[in-house]
């Protein structure tokens, strides 16, 4: 293979990477990714990690109830003084704001008394103050850009109904 075959092979699958249109973040297909770093208030870590077990139990719980969310990810950092949110989700910035709010009560318990300025989610400042502390990734990629949660649920449950009948019929 050529150098220049090799660069073009390369290059043959690049996706278009575009800024949100209505808010923080970068998009790519049906998909918009959100990076947030954040102070945490002075007794944050301790608060959120006695919270963790139980924040991450019901995790899908609460997402799948959102339903836009593909992937949602919380780490402290920094001695436990800052939290990096990195998510995933289907659509514009503004209309997955408003899908959150079907999960406002585990919101307000990773966040609340833990990320420094968090006055909850009903709290008219907290769009406001994810978008101050939100930054854009550099670099993005995704291999399933083009479906959305819902579309991945159906082919699911597609893939398990046809896996059902080729068992029944074997």
């Amino acid at each position: 293979m050529t150098d220049a075959a090799a660069t073009d092979e390369r290059f043959a699958h690049a996706q278009e990477i575009r800024d949100q249109p209505d808010g923080p973040g970068r998009r790519i297909g049906k998909k918009g990714e959100l990076t947030i770093i954040t102070p945490l208030t002075p007794n944050g870590g301790k608060i959120f990690r006695e919270r963790l077990e139980r924040i991450q139990a019901q995790a899908g719980y609460w997402e799948t109830k959102v339903g836009t969310v593909e992937s949602f990810r919380v780490l402290l950092f920094d001695n436990d003084t800052k939290m990096l949110i990195t998510l995933v989700y289907d659509g514009d910035f503004k209309p997955y704001l408003a899908d959150i709010a079907r999960a406002q009560p585990w919101l307000d318990e990773i966040f609340g008394d833990i990320v420094e300025g968090y006055g909850g989610y009903d709290d008219p400042g907290t769009p406001d103050l994810v978008i101050s502390r939100s930054l854009s990734a550099d670099i993005y990629f995704h291999a399933t850009a083009d479906n959305s949660v819902h579309d991945v649920k159906r082919m699911q449950r597609l893939s398990d109904a046809f896996s059902e009948v080729l068992d029944a019929a074997g």
